[in-house]
Order: C-alpha cells, then structure tokens, then sequence
C-alpha cells in the first residue's frame, strides 16, 4: 500500500484524533465508502471496518471509543479526504 506524500504518521495521535470524533457518524461511514471505496482500497476499508467492529462492543472502553470515533471520524471529513482525491482542488 502507498501513503499520500504528504502524510505524516508523526501528526496522528490520541488528541488529534479525538478533534475527528465528531464528524464520525455511521451514515458518514458508511456513505464515505460506498462514494469513494475503490480510491480508499482494500487495506483501509478492511481496517475501518475492523474498527467500527470493535466500536460496538459494550466491554470496549468510552476512552479507546473516542478514539475510534476519531480515526472514523478522519476517514469520513471531507476537508482531509478532498485533496487525496482531488488533488488539484486539495
């Protein structure tokens, strides 16, 4: 698999994800993957479905939740997910 040039593993954490936590939604999810599954690939969608898998488990912690919601919530913000996309209007 092949990252975006630009992406910087370094800048994802705890506090960053959380900021993404409240543009996760199911029907966001869900939406984001029917629209643009094949320019996402296989790797991601297999891992955000692993988490959002793991997000509805009751024994799950709110904490490790919130952070789930969050990376979700990255996947689905359409201001991070244009430029990958389209990188001309990015």
């Amino acid at each position: 698999m092949t990252e975006h040039k630009d992406f910087d593993k370094k800048k994802i954490n705890d506090g960053e994800l959380q900021k993404y936590s409240g543009s996760y939604s199911e029907e966001g999810l869900l939406h984001k993957i029917s629209r643009y599954g094949a320019h996402i690939g296989i790797e991601l969608l297999y891992k955000a479905v692993q988490l959002w898998c793991v997000l509805q488990k009751p024994e799950v912690p709110a904490k490790e939740k919130a952070l789930i919601m969050g990376a979700l919530g990255y996947l689905i913000a359409p201001l991070d997910f244009v430029p990958d996309i389209t990188p001309v209007l990015g």
